[in-house]
């Protein structure tokens, strides 16, 4: 009896050591899990253009709305009136304004080319049929003058074509874009 005893002196402190360092492990699993569970506050991103938003992992977010507003800017700067006004300089002839604006819309893609990364198939699809049919567009209303026309002339062709058409691609493109961001920032 005296050898229990002096087993017992010596276990207990071991046991109940032991008993509580169990309990503390499940306690503490129990709350990771229910800390889990609850909704956590997302954080708060602040884009180039100062839009404020939250959600998914901040830098992929980020990333996802820097190329989209760098899309908005290029399909923006492809628009027929834009483009125009940005390239056209004063002496220029028609052939010379076609080259410079065919240079911009291939010299801005490429520039932005890196950004496919982080948006859609279909953002990317129509961003590049966009940049595209503009090409061909602009192609199309210079071919259709004669050597030595003014710049001028193919400015007023490509108005009338562009006036023509019910919706330009950029457009669409820019609609599908803004609509995609808008639900990556509501998500």
């Amino acid at each position: 009896m005296d050898q229990l005893m002096e087993i017992l002196k010596v276990a207990m402190p071991a046991l109940i050591i032991g008993a509580v360092l169990i309990y503390l492990f499940h306690e503490g699993t129990r709350f990771i899990k229910e800390r889990d569970k609850r909704p956590r506050p997302r954080p708060q991103i602040q884009t180039q253009a100062g839009i404020a938003v939250s959600g998914h992992s901040d830098t992929v977010l980020k990333l996802q709305l820097q190329a989209a507003e760098r899309f908005a800017l290029y399909l923006e700067r492809i628009a027929p009136d834009r483009l125009v006004m940005r390239v056209h300089r004063a002496g220029m002839d028609a052939k010379m304004l076609q080259s410079e604006m065919l240079r911009s819309i291939r010299e801005e893609f490429d520039h932005n080319l890196s950004q496919q990364i982080y948006i859609s198939e279909e953002s990317w699809n129509l961003i590049k049929r966009s940049k595209d049919e503009m090409i061909k567009f602009i192609t199309q209303m210079g071919d259709n003058l004669p050597d030595g026309e003014s710049a001028i002339a193919l400015t007023r062709k490509i108005f009338e074509g562009a006036s023509k058409v019910e919706r330009l691609p950029s457009d669409i493109a820019l609609q599908y874009v803004r609509t995609e961001i808008r639900q990556i920032m509501n998500a």
